[in-house]
């Protein structure tokens, strides 16, 4: 695996956890445009929206 694509793994890891990018930002030591550059990564890179916000939360999509 790539170091890029486990990095990005790392990230999704923390934001599913905190289920915040500022948190997950903080907890990875990142800013949180850098967090929310990585989400756009991952959804081009995987093609799929990974998360949804419902107020400060983000949660995995219910339906595909």
């Amino acid at each position: 695996m790539k170091t890029q694509e486990l990095q990005l793994l790392y990230i999704f890891d923390a934001i599913m956890t905190e289920r915040s990018v500022t948190r997950a930002a903080e907890r990875l030591a990142m800013t949180q445009p850098a967090v929310s550059n990585a989400i756009s990564r991952m959804r081009q890179i995987w093609n799929d929206p990974l998360f949804v916000r419902k107020g400060a939360i983000l949660s995995p999509p219910l339906t595909r």
